[in-house]
């Protein structure tokens, strides 16, 4: 074994060498044909592009051709005839009124802004009612439970006025006798 182990080492040391001495050599040729091509791509490429391009300006001006498309209408009133006394006016014998699309499209986007609003204050409102709604049968259901505890009372209480009938009948009695006994002793004394 001692024999092997120098020739070993030696193959170990030789097996690396060819790994520092070897260098890679990569040569790259281009064909002209190759070139040829990528030049006719690139050239429909950039005719496609300009191709595009010119759509997209057609497209362009379509889009603001159609925006600036409009509608026109004419009011033609009728002079042979009377001014009409509530409005100051001839009457209109035709009628023609302009509008282009985009004060058309103006119009809707205010229209649909005014409904968001009124949407969202009918939602403010709804809930004022439900509230107010729910106070008032808070309010009812307190009036019930307050009318439950107290106690009715007729308009007139006939304890007191018994009372007041006995106390007034006695009054009465005291005053007349008082009255009579005055009466009596005023008599004996003319004697």
């Amino acid at each position: 074994m001692k024999k092997y182990l120098p020739i070993l080492f030696l193959l170990l040391l030789i097996g690396c060498k060819p790994k520092q001495i070897l260098t890679e050599r990569t040569v790259t040729k281009v064909d002209s044909t190759a070139i040829t091509s990528l030049k006719s791509e690139l050239q429909k490429k950039i005719i496609e592009v300009e191709t595009l391009k010119s759509d997209l300006e057609r497209s362009r001006d379509e889009v603001s051709r159609l925006e600036s498309e409009s509608s026109s209408h004419t009011i033609i009133y009728d002079t042979t005839a009377q001014v009409i006394p509530e409005t100051g006016k001839y009457p209109i014998l035709q009628e023609i009124i302009t509008t282009t699309k985009s004060q058309l499209d103006r119009t809707i986007k205010e229209m649909e802004s005014l409904k968001q609003e009124h949407v969202k204050e009918m939602d403010s409102l709804t809930t004022v009612k439900t509230n107010l709604a729910l106070r008032v049968e808070k309010l009812a259901y307190e009036n019930r439970e307050l009318k439950k505890k107290i106690i009715p009372m007729t308009g007139f209480n006939f304890k007191i006025f018994i009372w007041g009938m006995v106390l007034g009948a006695f009054i009465t009695l005291i005053i007349f006798f008082r009255k009579k006994l005055q009466n009596i002793l005023s008599f004996f004394r003319l004697f």
